[in-house]
C-alpha cells in the first residue's frame, strides 16, 4: 500500500489477509467457485460464479459485505494509501 517499507507495511498486510480471507471463504462455503486475478500492482478482480442458488448468493454476499466492513475501517484510518470503489453488484442471475 505504500505506507511504510516492503516486508512493514501494515496496511498492505491488513489488506492482503482480508481479502485473502474472503477469496477462502467463498472457495469453501460455494459450490462453484469464484473466479479471481490480480495483477502485478496488487489489483485484485473477483468474479462470482453465474446461476448461484440464493442461498449460495447470500453466502457471497455476506462475506463480500465483511470484506467490504473491513476495508471501509481500514481506509476511514489510511485513506491516503487505500480508496475502497463499489460497483453495481447485480442479482441478475439467480435460481
Amino acid at each position: 500500500a505504500g505506507s511504510a517499507p516492503q516486508g512493514e507495511d501494515l496496511v498492505c498486510a491488513s489488506i492482503s489477509a482480508l481479502t485473502q480471507t474472503a477469496l477462502l471463504g467463498l472457495d469453501a462455503f460455494l459450490t462453484k467457485k469464484p473466479i479471481w486475478h490480480m495483477d502485478q500492482k496488487g489489483y485484485l478482480e473477483c468474479w462470482l460464479p453465474e446461476n448461484l442458488s440464493v442461498a449460495e448468493f447470500k453466502k457471497a454476499e455476506i462475506i463480500i459485505g465483511t470484506l467490504e466492513l473491513g476495508l471501509q475501517s481500514i481506509a476511514e484510518s489510511y485513506g491516503r494509501y487505500l480508496q475502497v470503489r463499489k460497483r453495481r453488484w447485480t442479482p441478475c442471475c439467480l435460481k
